[in-house]
């Protein structure tokens, strides 16, 4: 009976015959290439990252360094002086709004009227641009003592939804408020209003819009915000 040849192994082969793995076939050496390939990567990725963000903040710095253009100030009459404009002028004998502060606000009065009364100077200052206004337009303060006593604005354009009538008119009554007239007969065309030793007169003036003859108008008078009387000439 013939014994079967037993063949070395592998390893034992190369054992016997002095032969040595090649340093490509060690189990280390792969081992020392997966972290060298995963590490240069991760460091790759670290330097990337890091001029990405270095470049954006560069980018922020050269945006947020550039001077921002000023706005040009737009002037206070540049539409005109509004209705909302006339109500904020504060008057008063005793400290109404001096001229220097409205020339501030509407710029230089294009007319001014000086004269004295009770040894104490009176300024007459009219402004002719008026928002929403006729050509013939126009806001007037008087100064007494350098206050603001006085103001009117006329010339007003008002669309109303139908025309004042003498019916409407008749509906107005005194102690009425100004709220109350300005439901029933609308927006006036015409606002003046004084204020002296603590009482004020305020009148409204309604000029287009009536049911009426050429030139029908009326007027509505107030004292301390109710009417005291009122006038009308022309209207059906």
């Amino acid at each position: 009976m013939t014994m079967d040849k037993k063949y070395p192994s592998r390893s034992e082969y190369r054992r016997s015959n002095g032969l040595k793995k090649s340093f490509y076939q060690r189990w280390w050496f792969w081992i020392i290439i997966i972290l060298l390939i995963v590490g240069g990567g991760a460091g790759g990725y670290y330097l990337y990252s890091h001029s990405q963000e270095n470049a954006s903040n560069v980018q922020k710095k050269n945006t947020t360094s550039k001077a921002k253009p000023k706005k040009k100030k737009k002037s206070v009459t540049a539409s005109g002086i509004t209705l909302k404009q006339y109500n904020s002028i504060y008057i008063s004998d005793k400290d109404g709004l001096s001229l220097d502060v409205l020339t501030k606000f509407f710029g230089k009065s294009v007319t001014s009227t000086v004269s004295k009364v009770n040894d104490k100077q009176t300024n007459m200052e009219t402004w002719s641009k008026v928002a929403n206004g006729t050509k013939d337009s126009k806001l007037v303060v008087q100064f007494y003592n350098d206050h603001a006593i006085e103001k009117i604005i006329s010339g007003l354009t008002v669309n109303r939804s139908s025309k004042i009538s003498l019916a409407d008119y008749a509906k107005i009554d005194n102690n009425q408020t100004t709220d109350q007239v300005t439901q029933t007969l609308g927006k006036p065309n015409y606002y003046s209003e004084t204020n002296i030793d603590g009482t004020t007169n305020t009148t409204y003036k309604y000029t287009t819009g009536l049911d009426g003859e050429d030139g029908a108008n009326c007027t509505i008078n107030f004292t301390n915000g109710n009417v005291s009387g009122k006038s009308q000439t022309g209207l059906k």
